[in-house]
């Protein structure tokens, strides 16, 4: 698939995105704790949480458990209540419904929520680098402050300070996220927007001839990257990546329960270890297979 494909599809995401009601958590019943016991880490700038919002609570249920073998457990009574995603033996991200206003299709979205000390001054923060606060803070018993956030160029993505502290770095398990890829108009000005928010340090990564990626690096450890959009892209998006055993078997998967793969494993990234997919509501995600380097290799 080609490029124009991917990103006339974040935009569809993106589309979505907007019609959701601001005030996306005030519904929410009172969530467990990121972790079981307080790790008391700060990590500002690692993604921490996911959430996928979307108008086909049951079809995504079955979807995502086709593909990845996720579970599912509802916090409250209802099928539609907010519910954890589970991987293994842990939670991994969550899922809420959403209902499209009145004439507009049904979506998906994934929002990413990037850790922060101060949700309050991270709003400020994104306000004085030209973002937008989609969604003001809210505190949740147990979990934490979010709030959600839309960047220069209208990527939206939640930052959050954690009541029990940032979950430690360690190696993905598969089936559970592993990267973060921004998709931007303008890769320079993008990193500078979120070097303020975050204070990554940024490098440049060659992903592909003539293809460069910044790099965003907080705490001594990559947390994700920037890369460019067509030229006749007009808005950006965030896209988290899953960790995978093998693609192609992922992808098979993906297609036999209704999905639709937008960019096929190519020799030039990753050595044809990488593809992205939507779900048969329009979210948007990426796969990896991925071998963590030795610890002679680090």
């Amino acid at each position: 698939m080609t490029n124009n494909r991917l990103t006339k599809n974040i935009i569809s995401g993106l589309l979505f995105a907007v019609l959701l009601t601001p005030q996306l958590s005030i519904s929410a019943p009172v969530l467990p704790p990121l972790n079981k016991e307080n790790t008391n880490a700060q990590l500002t700038g690692k993604f921490i949480w996911f959430d996928l919002a979307t108008s086909e609570f049951e079809k995504q249920k079955a979807f995502y458990t086709a593909v990845f073998g996720w579970k599912f457990r509802p916090i409250g009574n209802a099928d539609d209540d907010y519910t954890l995603i589970v991987n293994g033996d842990h939670n991994v991200a969550g899922m809420f419904a959403v209902k499209p206003k009145e004439g507009t299709a049904v979506g998906a979205l994934w929002i990413a929520l990037m850790s922060t000390a101060d949700p309050a001054k991270a709003m400020k923060t994104a306000e004085q680098g030209g973002g937008v606060v989609h969604a003001p803070t809210i505190t949740l018993a147990q979990r934490g402050t979010y709030a959600l956030l839309r960047d220069p160029e209208g990527a939206l993505f939640g930052v959050m300070k954690s009541d029990s502290g940032d979950p430690p770095d360690k190696a993905a398990e598969i089936g559970d996220f592993l990267w973060m890829d921004l998709f931007a108009n303008q890769p320079e000005k993008a990193g500078e927007f979120y070097q303020q928010l975050a204070g990554y340090e940024i490098t440049k990564d060659e992903v592909k001839d003539n293809v460069d990626r910044l790099l965003l690096t907080s705490h001594g450890k990559p947390r994700a990257g920037i890369v460019p959009l067509p030229n006749d892209a007009n808005r950006s998006g965030w896209l988290p990546y899953i960790k995978v055993a093998d693609v192609n078997e992922t992808l098979k998967k993906v297609t036999d329960a209704g999905g639709m793969v937008m960019v096929e494993p190519n020799e030039d990234l990753l050595d044809g270890n990488l593809a992205i997919f939507s779900d048969p509501q329009g979210g948007v995600l990426g796969i990896v297979k991925w071998d963590e380097p030795s610890t002679d290799e680090k």
